[in-house]
């Protein structure tokens, strides 16, 4: 049941009642404080609970109005001023104007043919106004209908048919929706809260649903916008939300927790954008940026703010990168005027600060498998030395260790990482010298594996083989050494490196499993994969598709191996058609569609269980394809899509897939005629959820912990609906 059944209600009732000269005789009165006030960053206390709701409706927060929480405290980010400090009431300027004005001696006044009538002086202008009936009838009306429209809804949605293939709780809708456009899929809370993040006229609101989609409360409004900043939880389950001013100079960062219950953190400088890091401490990180008007974008880079446990704010250089352990320990380097400065912050939250070599080169810390942090930094010295310190970190503590040569290229495997170090003679890199192979873990380093070379890639087995492929313009060798170093071969393939190469975005790839080396090359015009024994010897050779351009091989979170040749024009372009190799029994799959332009979309997405699709164009018209693969190829199953929901700036790459934990992956559909999710297992594809209910997905789905997949739309009048697919026992 549409609006317009109520426009001769509401038309009627203002002539009857004579609306308009009501509305134009009740005084207004406005005042807001100025944008200038200083920012802050203390916390609030909690807003209003939900307990405070009428008895009939405990679980519902319903009303249409919002307070907002008053602070009385405030301090810059980077300050330790806490004085509170008092809002002054609105001063009635209209007194200073009626004061007495003489008139200047020798002066003529002269009276204006049309005088306007002031109005009559009252006794009680000092006092408010008393409420307008006829107002208040107006309004009473007003909600009246706005009832009746959601109870006209959800009687048109009790028939609608929500789950085809899981089975699925249907909500009411009375119960369901949510005042305003999501920002964003739910959020799944360390303890299990699903929080709903929306916008309305008055703000951002923050709703807790259950496993069925049903509200149990939302918070009072939060006044800002929420730009491009993405809401995250914290460890102890609560949703921290940011929100911007209208002009983008500052931000503020809330908390809302179970019940509803707001909470002020701090106030930063600048906007913030993308998804703010959590440490398992609960920390975060992230960046601001401040308008500025003389950039490209509109912006610059401003600092990098950290908001401890206990939410004390600091704020570091713009340029500084953030690596989280898993002890609950950070590690920031910051590169400012040349200089770079690593900062250890310990589980504890004390922080060590360490000066790096002036000149260092600017590799950013390395999280390792065995939980310690590496971070390689290159010494130069006066005279031509050049050495590299191996900072080791863990529990914010660090160990320095240093080896020869500057800092090249590594690889991470589970019992440590294996760096390679270049030595060049003099001051200027010219591409000679020789390479030094340590493998260092947190109490040892290796005796370095010296190639009197440079390399073109490295490349680890499972068994710690080392691959060493070298550079060289007229053949591709390959120094094949053993785990324990004390064998090594040379190999030489007849063939140069290819030119161009192939890149392909994968999400949720694994590590190598098996023991081989994977080496490809270009010969006469055709191009080749070797596959390398430990021991140095070829196990196969595999020619690639003709007129393909070769990609690097990469793994599944089951080990298996696979490479995809992209087709591309003989004069250059992105890639019309691309082919699947799997490296377990060596079989090409047939060309499909090159994978999606322009869009920063990941191409490959690989599920818990080891399958994997390809997202595909839908060549010539909108959309996507997704083909489904394993360790034997094309599975069969392929699904085009021509409105598919993806995740949206500033997440990159773009996501299109959501995976249970028994590798079930989700897709949401937003074809204007057939909106809905759909489920993709190895064995083929299915509708889960089909949204006749006139509501539109928004977001790509989330799937709990449980296996409940939650789905967030919205109708075409701005209300939102959380959908679940309940998992399948």
């Amino acid at each position: 049941m549409g609006w317009e059944k109520y426009v001769g209600r509401v038309g009627g009732l203002a002539v009857a009642l004579g609306i308009g000269s009501a509305i134009a005789a009740v005084p207004a009165v406005a005042w807001a404080a100025p944008d200038d006030t200083p920012s802050v960053s203390a916390t609030a206390g909690p807003s209003k609970a939900s307990a405070d709701k009428p008895a009939e409706k405990p679980a519902k927060k319903r009303g249409f109005g919002a307070k907002r929480a008053v602070t009385t405290k405030t301090t810059e980010s980077e300050s330790s001023d806490d004085e509170a400090r008092t809002v002054a009431a609105p001063k009635d300027d209209d007194a200073e104007a009626q004061k007495d004005v003489e008139t200047p001696a020798g002066s003529r006044l002269f009276k204006p043919l049309f005088t306007p009538r002031t109005a009559t002086p009252r006794d009680d202008d000092s006092e408010p106004p008393a409420a307008a009936p006829m107002l208040l009838t107006m309004l009473a009306t007003a909600r009246q209908q706005v009832e009746e429209r959601r109870a006209d809804r959800a009687a048109a949605a009790a028939t609608s048919s929500v789950v085809q293939a899981s089975p699925s709780v249907v909500a009411d809708p009375a119960d369901t929706e949510i005042r305003g456009i999501p920002q964003g899929p739910v959020v799944v809370g360390s303890t299990g809260t699903i929080y709903q993040v929306t916008r309305d006229a008055d703000g951002i609101r923050v709703s807790v649903v259950d496993s069925d989609g049903h509200v149990i409360t939302t918070s009072d409004a939060i006044a800002g916008t929420s730009g491009s900043s993405i809401p995250v939880s914290r460890t102890d389950g609560s949703l921290v939300v940011v929100t911007t001013n209208d002009r983008a100079t500052r931000s503020t960062l809330w908390s809302v927790n179970g019940q509803g219950e707001v909470t002020k953190i701090a106030t930063v400088a600048g906007f913030t954008s993308g998804r703010p890091q959590v440490g398992v401490d609960g920390s975060l990180y992230f960046d601001t940026n401040i308008p500025f008007i003389f950039s490209p974008i509109g912006n610059i880079d401003y600092r990098t703010v950290r908001v401890s446990p206990t939410n004390t704010v600091r704020t570091y250089a713009s340029n500084t990168s953030v690596t989280l352990a898993n002890d609950g320990s950070a590690y920031l380097v910051s590169s400012q005027f040349g200089s770079r400065t690593l900062r250890a912050i310990g589980p504890d939250g004390k922080t060590k600060t360490f000066l790096l070599p002036s000149g260092a080169d600017g590799m950013d810390p390395i999280r390792g498998e065995d939980g310690y942090i590496y971070l390689p930094v290159g010494v130069r010295t006066l005279f031509g030395g050049k050495t590299t310190r191996i900072y080791t970190m863990r529990d914010g503590d660090s160990t320095i260790r240093t080896v020869a040569g500057l800092p090249s290229i590594y690889t991470v495997k589970n019992d440590g990482i294996y760096l390679a170090t270049v030595t060049y003679p003099g001051n200027v890199d010219q591409g000679e010298g020789s390479t030094s192979i340590y493998k260092i873990n947190p109490t040892a380093i290796t005796t370095p594996r010296i190639i009197d070379a440079r390399l073109r890639s490295l490349q680890v087995g499972a068994d710690g083989t080392i691959y060493a492929t070298i550079k060289d313009p007229a053949s591709t060798p390959v120094v094949v050494i053993s785990p324990d170093g004390t064998s090594r071969s040379t190999l030489t393939l007849p063939g140069t490196a290819p030119f161009p190469t192939a890149n392909n975005q994968v999400l949720g790839g694994g590590e190598q499993t098996d023991d081989n080396g994977y080496v490809t090359y270009t010969a006469d015009g055709s191009n080749y994969l070797a596959v390398l024994k430990p021991d140095g010897s070829i196990n196969r050779t595999i020619a690639l598709p003709a007129g393909t351009v070769p990609g690097g091989v990469f793994f599944g979170p089951d080990g298996a191996a696979y490479q995809i040749n992209q087709v591309r024009p003989l004069g250059g372009g992105p890639a019309t058609a691309q082919i699947l190799l799997t490296l377990s029994d060596d079989t090409f799959s047939p060309e499909v569609p090159g994978p999606v332009l322009g869009s920063g979309q990941a191409d490959v997405h690989f599920a818990p269980n080891g399958s994997g699709y390809l997202i595909l164009r839908n060549d010539p018209s909108f959309g996507v394809q997704i083909v489904g693969f394993d360790a034997t190829g094309l599975t069969g199953v392929a699904q085009t899509l021509t409105y598919p929901v993806t995740t949206a700036y500033p997440i990159y790459p773009v996501e299109t897939l959501a995976f249970g934990l028994d590798g079930t992956g989700y897709v949401a559909s937003n074809a204007p005629d057939d909106p809905a999710v759909y489920a993709f297992t190895t064995t083929g594809v299915t509708k889960v959820l089909d949204l006749d209910d006139g509501t539109r997905p928004t977001a790509i789905p989330v799937v709990g912990p449980d296996g409940t997949v939650y789905v967030t739309t919205v109708s075409a009048d701005g209300f939102t609906t959380v959908h679940t697919i309940a998992p399948v026992v």
